[in-house]
């Protein structure tokens, strides 16, 4: 599992290259949506309410999703970072490797074992990233919920009585806004502490590996002294 997972950390350009193209999307969408909005305000309040609904409903509908699919663009780039941390880790280990690979196996020391938070890591990051593909999908149905209630003029939205179709759906959505903010938010510490577990692991690996490292010029001495007290007693034993 941990060797498919450092095989795809090698794919960390291309999820942040996704998600700064998501920003970028949402950045042009957020543009387009304002000039709506300009030209909603800016026509008589009786002109709005009457002849102007589907703008009125596409800058709420676009109001709800938009942010989520910036945020899953973030989100994205932030999982880039972690797969990136991940593909240092493994060439910290490998490079370990290579220099205890030196030293005779009987006495070459073990490798450090990664903390089990960077084993973790992966799996912090794909959780945010979970959470900002339900909060995308929840949004997208917020979104159209709200293009079917602003088909409706404002004035009859607001004299609509308790229990009709259009309070129910207003409840709707207000309440799915409320929990969904937080939500959002969770995903982007969700990928937060997945950097931070990464970063945590190679502080780990660092200070073990420089221990490891100590070592090994240890038995490489020691190895070096032995050789030459052999090559020292090497000619007595000649002469005898």
């Amino acid at each position: 599992m941990q060797q498919f997972i450092g095989k795809m950390a090698r794919m960390y350009p291309l999820l942040i290259a996704m998600g700064f193209m998501m920003v970028a999307i949402a950045a042009v969408i957020g543009y387009l949506n304002s000039q709506t909005a300009v030209t909603y305000f800016s026509q008589p309040k009786v002109l709005r309410e009457t002849t102007l609904l589907a703008e009125r409903a596409s800058i709420e509908s676009t109001d709800l999703w938009l942010p989520y699919f910036k945020f899953l663009g973030i989100g994205l780039i932030l999982g880039g970072i972690v797969m990136a941390l991940r593909i240092i880790i493994d060439n910290l280990r490998d490079a370990g490797a290579e220099v205890v690979a030196n030293l005779p196996a009987n006495v070459r020391p073990a490798l450090p074992t990664p903390p089990w938070y960077g084993l973790l890591m992966p799996v912090i990051m794909m959780l945010g990233l979970l959470v900002f593909i339900v909060a995308l999908i929840v949004s997208l149905g917020s979104a159209a919920d709200a293009r079917t209630l602003f088909a409706s003029p404002l004035p009859t939205i607001d004299a609509a009585g308790a229990g009709t179709a259009l309070l129910a759906t207003l409840e709707g959505i207000k309440a799915t806004s409320a929990w969904l903010v937080p939500f959002k938010f969770f995903g982007v510490a969700t990928e937060f502490l997945a950097i931070t577990m990464g970063l945590g692991t190679i502080i780990y690996i660092l200070a073990e590996q420089t221990e490891l490292i100590a070592k090994g010029i240890d038995i490489g001495r020691k190895g070096a002294k032995n050789e030459r007290r052999e090559d020292e007693r090497a000619p007595a034993y000649a002469d005898n």
